[in-house]
């Protein structure tokens, strides 16, 4: 479990004119007393147990002070340590290495509680043992998480695409097919049965989509190339998570925004796409009563480029910032918080000098999520 800090107080001294309490910090754990004198940063940020997959090689620099290792013999050194989530079992209770008290944990996942709830093989029961101050930090997609990692970022996307009336022409006059979809979650879970009959109702509407993947008796499994995915006009950004709080994944940013293709999006509640999204660039599949209804919509703009190119106004302004846009979405939809920009893992780490702990992994990431996100996954 996390060990509890306690402060000693001896006398005072003046310093500088100034009174100054004297007090030494010590840690206490179930196995060790660890004092704490001042402890310098070393911007060191320790991957305990790093997923599988890509990873940025070891002593990589992470936003310009800090450095990357997956060795655990730094573990002393470390002043951050990230724990992704599919490493996270029982077996690390208590806690029998090294903790210095300002030694940051933090709890990492980029995907959605279903998701995570599979990777874990844990009951919520079994995880609550994380809680009561295990984990000091968490960084997720989550707007509100410590430190927020998130899929895709509108400024980002501001600066890397291409702006102006001329780029939008441009990317007009590609465009030569109506709708694409790319997936191969057909596994025959209830979210994948509920994502697949509304693809299908789509197609028997009378909208032409073209599938890539083995979905829906495709068998186009390669993926396409970029000059193919641009030449569509609108990308189905279907989730693997239904209405779990802003769970906005590359489906959206990447598979659409940076392809030139309208996402139309399934999954995400709308409030959140519209917090993070370009202002108008996406539609929703919640404005419409049917699939017929929302594949009436797409063949009326897939013949009216002027009401097409609507979904593209916010790249035609050659002058758009992030903040100029969060002020537009502001005085759109007065309700709607826009997303910020935020500190990285690094920029927050070495600039923290408060403590704080996570009271319940379970509460601040499943538990406030609508019911829904748990029961379709």
């Amino acid at each position: 479990m996390q060990p509890k800090g306690y402060i000693l107080c001896f006398g005072v001294i003046a310093v500088f004119g100034c009174a100054v309490e004297i007090c030494y910090l010590f840690l206490l754990s179930d196995y060790a007393i660890i004092p704490f004198w001042g402890h310098r940063k070393t911007g060191v940020v320790l991957f305990w147990a790093p997923p599988t997959g890509p990873l940025p090689p070891e002593g990589m620099k992470l936003g310009g002070q800090c450095v990357i290792t997956y060795d655990r013999e730094q573990l002393r050194r470390a002043d951050v340590v990230v724990f992704h989530h599919s490493s996270i079992a029982p077996k690390d209770l208590p806690w029998k290495h090294f903790r210095r008290s300002e030694q940051l944990f933090v709890w990492w996942t980029s995907d959605s509680p279903g998701k995570v709830k599979h990777d874990l093989g844990l009951s919520l029961a079994e995880l609550r043992g994380f809680d009561n101050g295990f984990f000091n930090w968490t960084m997720t997609y989550l707007h509100d998480a410590d430190v927020v990692r998130s899929y895709g970022y509108r400024g980002d996307l501001l600066n890397d695409v291409t702006k102006g009336k001329s780029a939008v022409d441009d990317i007009i006059s590609q465009k030569k097919q109506v709708a694409m979809w790319m997936t191969n979650q057909c596994n025959g879970s209830q979210l994948a049965m509920m994502r697949e009959s509304y693809v299908k109702e789509l197609q028997e509407s009378g909208l032409k989509l073209n599938v890539y993947g083995d979905c829906l008796g495709s068998h186009n499994t390669a993926h396409p190339s970029e000059q193919e995915m641009k030449s569509h006009k609108f990308y189905l950004a279907f989730e693997d998570a239904f209405h779990c709080r802003e769970y906005i994944t590359e489906k959206f940013w990447d598979n659409a925004l940076r392809n030139d293709m309208v996402p139309v999006v399934w999954g995400p509640i709308k409030d959140d796409v519209l917090s993070v999204a370009p202002l108008d660039s996406f539609i929703h599949t919640d404005d419409f009563d049917s699939p017929a209804k929302l594949a009436e919509y797409l063949q009326f703009l897939d013949k009216n480029d002027d009401k097409y190119r609507k979904y593209f106004r916010w790249r035609e302004d050659e002058t758009m910032t992030d903040e100029k846009m969060i002020f537009e979405l502001k005085e759109k939809y007065p309700d709607i918080e826009a997303q910020q920009r935020s500190a990285n893992l690094c920029q927050k780490e070495m600039k923290n000098t408060g403590y704080k702990v996570i009271l319940s992994i379970v509460d601040e990431f499943f538990v406030r999520n609508k019911l829904e996100c748990s029961e379709y996954t």
